[in-house]
C-alpha cells in the first residue's frame, strides 16, 4: 500500500495549512519594509519594489506550478517551493542591497510561494466534498493569514535584535526545513477515491452507473469536471473574475504592504507591527469564515457584500485619526481582503471544475499579481510625493467600487451537490 493510499483527508488538510503558514511571509512585509527604511535608509519606493516583484512572481509561480501539479501531482511542487523559498530568503540575507533583495525575495522566494500555494490548495479541494469547498479553501488560505501572528512579532524582535539580513537568513532555513517535511503528506487522492463518500470506491454500483449516464446527458451537470483552461479563456465569466480579482486585491494589498508605516504617519504610533498582526488575524478569519459563508450565500453574493464594505472603509480611511479607529479600519480591510481571496478559487472551481483546477486557477491567479503591482506601488508613489496616503485611499475606494460593478455581471449556474 502506498503512502498516498494510507493518507486521509485530514492529514492532507493540516499539512496544507502548515505549508500555508510558512508561505505567509509576504503579509509582514510592512514590518520588514520599515526595518529596511529605518536601519538601511531605503526609500519607501525602494522598500516597496521587492514586495511588488514578489506578488508578480508569486502569481507566475502559481500559474506555472498549477499546470505541473495537474500532471505530476502536488508533492513535486511543494518540494520545489521549499527550495525556492529557502534559497530566495538566504540570498536576500547575504546580499542586502535593493536589487539583490528584489532578486532573492521578490523573484525567487515569490516564485516559491506561488508554487506552494497552488500545490497546497488544489489537492485539498480534491479530498473533500463539493459542499465543503468554501470551508476547505478558506482553511488552507487562512494559514497564510494566521502566519502573520507568528511572523510579525518574531520579525519585529529579530530585526531589532540582529537586523534585517540575519532575519532573512533565519526565515530561509526554517522555511526550507518545515515545508520539505510537510511535502511528504501532499498527494492527490488515490485512483477511485470518491470525495463525497470520503473513501476509495473499487466497484461501480448499478445506481452509480445510472447517475453517471444521467450526468452524461446533462452538460451542466458534468461541466464542473471538464472545462479546460483553453475553453475557460473563451468564457465571459473568466474575464469578469480576472478583472475583479486584480482590482479588488490591489486595494487590499495597498494596506497590507504599508500598514506599519501608515500607523506611524497617520496616528504617530510606533507599534505598527501590532496592527500587522490585527490585519492578518482578520485576513485569516476572512479566509476561513468567508469561505464557509460563501458555501451558504454563494460566491457572488459574498463578493458583493465584502466589496461594498471594502469600498466604504477605504473612503473613510483618511479620517481615521487615532489608534482605535485605524485598528478598526485595518481589521475591516483584512477581513474583506481575506474573504475575497478565499472566494476566488471556489468560484473558479464552481464554474470550471476540479479536473484542470491547478491550471485554471493558476491563470485566474495572475490577476492577483497585477493587483500587487497596482496597489503597493501606487501607495508608495503617493506617499513619496505627498507625504501622506489620503489619495491612495481614494484610489483604493474607486477600485473596490469598480470591482463591485463587475461582480454584478458574473453569472453562475447551480451545480449538483453529489459526486461526479
Amino acid at each position: 500500500m502506498t503512502r498516498q493510499d494510507r493518507l486521509n483527508k485530514w492529514i492532507l488538510l493540516w499539512s496544507a495549512i502548515g505549508v500555508s503558514i510558512i508561505l505567509g511571509i509576504l503579509y509582514v512585509w510592512s514590518v520588514i519594509s520599515k526595518g529596511l527604511q529605518d536601519d538601511m535608509h531605503w526609500t519607501n519606493t525602494q522598500a516597496s519594489l521587492p514586495y511588488t516583484v514578489f506578488t508578480v512572481c508569486m502569481a507566475l509561480g502559481f500559474f506555472t506550478s498549477g499546470r505541473i501539479q495537474d500532471k505530476y501531482g502536488p508533492r513535486v511542487c511543494v518540494i520545489a517551493c521549499a527550495i525556492l523559498m529557502g534559497v530566495g530568503l538566504i540570498i536576500s540575507g547575504i546580499f542586502t542591497t535593493p536589487w539583490m533583495v528584489v532578486a532573492g525575495f521578490g523573484v525567487i522566494c515569490g516564485a516559491g510561494v506561488g508554487t506552494g500555494n497552488a500545490a497546497s490548495l488544489a489537492p485539498s479541494l480534491k479530498w473533500f466534498p463539493y459542499s465543503k469547498k468554501g470551508m476547505v479553501s478558506g482553511a488552507v488560505l487562512a494559514g497564510i493569514g494566521l502566519s502573520a501572528a507568528i511572523y510579525s512579532p518574531v520579525s519585529n524582535s529579530l530585526i531589532a535584535a540582529i537586523g534585517v539580513p540575519h532575519s532573512f537568513l533565519i526565515f530561509g532555513v526554517i522555511s526550507f526545513v518545515v515545508i520539505f517535511i510537510l511535502s511528504f503528506n501532499m498527494y492527490d487522492p488515490p485512483q477511485g477515491y470518491d470525495r463525497e463518500k470520503g473513501m476509495v470506491i473499487l466497484q461501480t454500483t448499478a445506481e452509480e452507473i445510472a447517475v453517471k449516464e444521467a450526468q452524461a446527458a446533462d452538460p451542466v451537470a458534468v461541466s464542473e469536471n471538464d472545462v479546460s483552461t483553453k475553453d475557460m479563456l473563451k468564457t465571459r465569466n473568466f474575464y469578469l473574475i480576472f478583472a475583479t480579482f486584480a482590482i479588488s486585491s490591489a486595494s487590499g494589498l495597498m494596506i497590507i504592504a504599508h500598514a506599519a508605516i501608515i500607523a506611524e504617519v497617520q496616528v504617530g504610533w510606533q507599534g505598527g507591527f501590532l496592527l500587522v498582526i490585527v490585519l492578518n488575524v482578520f485576513n485569516a478569519l476572512g479566509r476561513f469564515l468567508g469561505g464557509s459563508i460563501s458555501d451558504r450565500l454563494g460566491r457572488v453574493n459574498t463578493l458583493k457584500l465584502v466589496l461594498a464594505i471594502q469600498a466604504v472603509n477605504m473612503f473613510l480611511f483618511g479620517f481615521y485619526d487615532s489608534v482605535p479607529t485605524i485598528a478598526v479600519g485595518i481589521l475591516i480591510q483584512g477581513f474583506c481582503y481575506g474573504t475575497i481571496f478565499a472566494s476566488m478559487p471556489t468560484l473558479t472551481s464552481d464554474l470550471y471544475g476540479l479536473k484542470s483546477f491547478g491550471s485554471n486557477y493558476g491563470t485566474v491567479f495572475l490577476a492577483w499579481g497585477i493587483g500587487g503591482i497596482i496597489g503597493p506601488m501606487t501607495a508608495a508613489r503617493v506617499f513619496d510625493t505627498t507625504g501622506a496616503y489620503n489619495t491612495a485611499y481614494l484610489i483604493a475606494c474607486a477600485l473596490s467600487a469598480c470591482a463591485l460593478i463587475l461582480v454584478f455581471l458574473i453569472r453562475v449556474k447551480k451545480r449538483p451537490q453529489t459526486a461526479e
